[in-house]
């Protein structure tokens, strides 16, 4: 299936391009949004994603799982937070899934996930799944959980874009696995790599 990529100089956030778009144009297919720089990044309730311009991983996805039932709809959740554990490990990382949508290395915060899904009955007719990770960034501003980065982790730098691509590849992969009903096999794979689990 054909992928449509955007790449942005500078966005509001990447979830709210997409959203604009739906609202403008007749969108059936697939979309990658990606961007160098967001104004006003969203995280979970009101917080705000920061990212110094160029330096880190800024996406979001515009997907069309009709397979998945409105129920179902936190799974897309596990596969996105999966999908960036997997793209960690490459980078010989172990990370931990900090529930609901944060991931984790040691004790410092490196991705987050905000998903905004649309939803018909018990249908949903599409879902924007966004994805902020920091990779060479060395310098944050004061978190409640503290941030770091791939470059701070491993000492080498990571391509934004590049990384945006492996990361989409490895979306697709979980998201055959939801396809395929592999639930309990994406049950147990989350919860071994959840954060501070049984505490």
């Amino acid at each position: 299936m054909a992928v449509r990529w955007i790449k942005l100089d500078r966005v509001s956030s990447t979830n709210a391009y997409i959203a604009g778009l739906l609202k403008r144009e007749d969108l059936c297919e697939e979309l990658v949004v990606f961007a160098d720089y967001q104004e006003a990044g969203k995280g979970r309730g009101m917080n705000r994603w920061h990212s110094d311009r160029g330096k880190n991983l800024l996406m979001s996805v515009l997907l069309f799982p009709v397979f998945l039932s409105a129920d179902r709809q936190f799974y897309l959740s596990k596969a996105a937070s999966l999908a960036l554990s997997d793209l960690i490990r490459a980078f010989g990382i172990y990370p931990r899934i900090k529930w609901p949508n944060d991931i984790v290395i040691g004790s410092g915060k490196v991705a987050g996930i905000l998903i905004e899904h649309g939803v018909v009955r018990r249908a949903l007719t599409h879902s924007i799944v966004g994805v902020g990770m920091n990779l060479n960034q060395t310098d944050f501003p004061p978190f409640e959980v503290p941030a770091t980065s791939i470059l701070l982790e491993t000492g080498h730098a990571a391509a934004p874009l590049e990384t945006a691509r492996k990361l989409h590849d490895h979306l697709h992969e979980r998201l055959d696995q939801l396809e395929k009903s592999a639930y309990g096999e994406m049950d147990g794979e989350y919860r071994d790599l959840l954060y501070r689990a049984g505490e």
